[in-house]
């Protein structure tokens, strides 16, 4: 919760230090439909020190024409565009090497998101009180549903980045997931070993993995209010790619065995996902699904043997779950 000491943090801000630097990073390809919507939150927070990248990727619809419109209406947007198509990765990254170097705190807010008005502000605040934060979230709206659940207010608002990492990977919390709720600290970004390409491309869930990276090194701060709205709808790419394909089974595997050392615990559940794994495959392997095949193929380093295979399909047929 917040302190009183927290409050008088916030007065020091406002009153006799120069405020810190936002800078707001929105990728954004044929983003005509929503675009609009996803500037003028940010130019209605509350909070003035901000700065928005917006990198065109090349887009073949009215959003060139969109940015332009912010860019002429506040000297605080920034127009990038992409000399060709980028992956998403690379369109992230390329949004990241463009802000200014004064710059103290970043986020990515994907075109088809937004911002709640106080959404800076609130993040703000409790970072500079808890320098030991690197990264930032709170509850936010998917479509009609408030997500992000399972934090107890009364314990405060920094938590231990480790367990909520291990929770995180027991599918006991979902707060760190969803790129549009986070604001992470630039000097926790620069320590990283693969700075300054601060997403990666290997990891697919690129959002998810910089959190659970940061997650391993320092604490998460935690605003208990809705600050930010997800859209789901069937041109994102949760929808046309990895709910077809299924890679949050890839990128489960993937981080359980990174960091499966920190708790005994997710041993166990990293060889329970190795066996879903394996019935995936095989379940793929019968309906042909071929594509979600060389997808998976191409991508998993450690290969399902013979005996998870087997183990996999005995405990289906016992009624076991995997």
């Amino acid at each position: 919760m917040i302190r009183i000491e927290d409050m008088i943090v916030k007065q020091k801000i406002d009153t006799e230090k120069k405020r810190p630097l936002v800078s707001i990073g929105v990728p954004v390809y044929n983003g005509e439909k929503y675009l609009e919507e996803c500037l003028e939150s940010i130019l209605n927070q509350t909070y003035d020190q901000w700065e928005c990248v917006i990198c065109n990727n090349s887009s073949t619809d009215r959003t060139p024409a969109i940015a332009e419109k912010y860019v002429k209406k506040d000297s605080r947007f920034k127009l990038l565009h992409t000399s060709e198509l980028l992956s998403v990765t690379a369109n992230w990254n390329f949004c990241f090497s463009y802000i200014d170097d004064a710059s103290d705190y970043f986020k990515i807010l994907p075109a088809d998101d937004w911002l709640f008005p106080n959404f800076i502000s609130e993040m703000v605040f409790l970072m500079e009180a808890h320098p030991e934060i690197d990264l930032c979230s709170s509850y936010r709206m998917v479509n009609r549903r408030v997500v992000g659940e399972g934090l107890d207010f009364y314990e405060g608002n920094v938590f231990n980045g480790k367990e909520i990492l291990t929770k995180e990977l027991k599918h006991e919390l979902n707060i760190t997931s969803a790129v549009n709720a986070i604001l992470y600290r630039v000097d926790a970004l620069k320590e990283l070993d693969y700075y300054p390409l601060i997403f990666q491309e290997e990891s697919f869930h690129i959002d998810t993995y910089l959190s659970y990276e940061l997650l391993i090194k320092s604490n998460l701060g935690f605003v208990f209010q809705v600050l930010s709205y997800t859209r789901r709808h069937e041109d994102t790419i949760t929808s046309n790619v990895s709910d077809r394909l299924n890679t949050t089974l890839y990128f489960r595997e993937f981080s359980l065995h990174k960091y499966k050392i920190l708790d005994a615990s997710l041993e166990k559940e990293y060889d329970r996902t190795r066996l879903r794994y394996a019935y995936f495959l095989l379940k793929s392997r019968f309906l042909s699904w071929n594509d979600t095949l060389d997808w998976h193929n191409d991508r998993l380093k450690r290969r399902i043997q013979f005996k998870e295979y087997l183990l996999a399909v005995i405990k289906r047929i016992i009624g076991k779950r995997l």
